[in-house]
């Protein structure tokens, strides 16, 4: 900033004013010149004539300062304001730097025998295992069979999966093993209340370390309860400041959707809508990652085709594809299916198949992943997942709500798997690895389902629920939710401060 500028720009400020981006931009363009500062006191003349008086300059104002002074003293020229209104986006100068980290598409594939099945649980207990033995205050745990071994009373510490849970008389029994051998574990009713809450909030089918005391037979009496979880961990950032759009369940197809509501968003991403610190975003917005539930699909639950306004999945794409069209090309579209997509329901999920989503890989260039996958952008390391195991996490565990959906995403990390509890309603395919262990934990965990936009960090890592871009179905309404639709969290790559712009009112 030269000099002339800067005292231009006190000029302003000293006369109670502030300016906008492009009002900025403007006077940056004309900062050589040697009446900068007659402009910057024309323009407060101009700004004390308005009524009401404002407190933000903007580019209007400028304009016709500058308009004016031309034909005086030919100040500004035609071909700088039509620099200012051409300007190229920040991110359109940005090279993409995008690293596909897993995606289950290309390797997954399951016959869906008994043997398929125990090879998954084996494989989900031995990498939940090496991670809890990463942890300091788990190395020593021995094996059940080694437990078995010690004497009545001796204090142990072991590796199990949970099995069975059940409560008598306020005391809670869980069966445990380890695949070769099992145990009980006794909490008692007299235990301590964090003891006895995280006995209630361990699912079934969960990797734990368990210290205890050994009683008779295959009896221990639990002292301690120990998931997996993250470490607190220093997240990544990129080195320039670049935006990324989270989005999450547009569900286009239903009569819900919210077309407006929507388009407002593709329009704001064009730098067409938004006041100044909007379209500042705007522009330096790389990335769209959309977590699922692009369309509202067909028959994924009774009496739906009453509740579709376009009822053929095909014809479903294409509307989306018009959208996603409509995104500037320098913006990287990055995108994973949800249970209302045209893929198979089962954990994990192959990318969406062209042959239904034809439309939107003809439309432009776009990076389409599994589900759940992990990616880096700019050296932050993403974990998408739409969320379908979410409605168990809610349903089965207590304190948690629909209205909360970081913290039941919390609960997954805690557990360092996507869908821990087998056999609810969300469908697990025996693929003979386990794809929905968190191995390593992510700087953002990316993830949608509940329509309930929501954000937290949890010992380091981002947790986003993206929300909807759809209104209350009679479903939610039934359920009791209470969706927050066309809210989308923008995050800062540099800095992963994440922001959350409402759309649902004209910009």
């Amino acid at each position: 900033m030269t000099e002339r500028l800067k005292t231009a720009v006190k000029t302003i400020v000293l006369a109670g004013y502030q300016l906008d981006r492009e009002a900025f931009e403007i006077l940056k363009l004309l900062q050589d010149r040697e009446d900068l500062e007659e402009v910057a006191k024309e323009v407060v003349k101009e700004a004390d004539r308005l009524t009401p008086k404002p407190m933000i300059v903007t580019k209007d104002v400028v304009e016709k300062v500058t308009a004016k002074l031309r034909k005086e003293k030919e100040v500004a020229t035609p071909q700088i304001m039509e620099s200012v209104r051409a300007r190229i986006p920040y991110a359109k100068e940005v090279e993409s730097r995008i690293q596909v980290i897993r995606d289950p598409t290309k390797t997954m594939g399951s016959g869906g025998t008994v043997e398929d099945f125990t090879r998954n649980f084996r494989d989900r207990f031995h990498k939940i295992s090496r991670i809890l033995r990463e942890r300091l205050d788990v190395k020593d745990a021995r094996t059940i069979g080694e437990a078995l071994e010690a004497p009545l009373n001796e204090k142990v510490k072991f590796i199990a999966m949970v099995m069975e849970k059940r409560e008598k008389r306020r005391r809670i029994f869980l069966q445990v093993d380890d695949l070769e051998n099992a145990a009980t574990i006794l909490i008692p009713a007299e235990a301590d209340r964090l003891l006895i809450e995280a006995a209630q909030r361990t699912p079934l089918d969960q990797v734990v370390c368990v210290e205890a005391t050994k009683a008779r037979g295959d009896l221990f009496v639990g002292q301690n309860i120990m998931l997996p979880d993250i470490p607190e961990k220093r997240a990544n950032h990129s080195d320039e400041m670049i935006y990324a759009a989270l989005l999450s369940d547009i569900h286009v197809g239903s009569k819900t959707f919210l077309e407006d509501v929507f388009s407002r968003v593709v329009l704001w991403l064009n730098g067409k809508i938004g006041g100044p610190e909007q379209v500042e975003i705007a522009e330096r917005t790389k990335y769209a990652i959309i977590a699922g539930d692009l369309v509202d699909g067909i028959g994924v639950y009774p009496r739906q085709e009453d509740e579709l306004s376009i009822k053929d999945v095909r014809e479903q794409y294409k509307l989306v594809a018009q959208y996603i069209e409509q995104i500037p090309d320098y913006i990287d579209v990055i995108f994973i299916p949800g249970n209302h997509d045209a893929v198979r329901q089962a954990l994990p999920q192959p990318a969406i198949p062209k042959e239904f989503a034809e439309p939107i890989y003809a439309a432009r260039d776009v990076i389409s992943l599994g589900n759940p996958a992990e990616i880096k952008i700019h050296n932050v390391h993403f974990l998408l997942y739409h969320g379908r195991s979410l409605d168990d996490v809610v349903a089965t565990f207590p304190n948690l709500s629909f209205q909360t959906p970081e913290k039941a995403m919390e609960l997954l990390l805690k557990c360092r798997h996507l869908a821990p509890e087998y056999g609810k309603r969300t469908t697990i395919a025996p693929e003979a690895e386990d794809y929905l262990v968190v191995e390593t934990p992510p700087d953002v965990f990316q993830s949608g389902h509940i329509h309930v936009a929501k954000s937290e960090t949890y010992r380091g890592t981002l947790v986003v629920n993206c929300g909807a871009w759809q209104a209350q179905t009679d479903y939610q309404r039934k359920m009791g939710l209470e969706p927050t639709p066309g809210i989308l969290p923008v995050l800062n790559l540099q800095t992963l401060e994440l922001k959350m712009i409402d759309f649902t009112s004209p910009q």
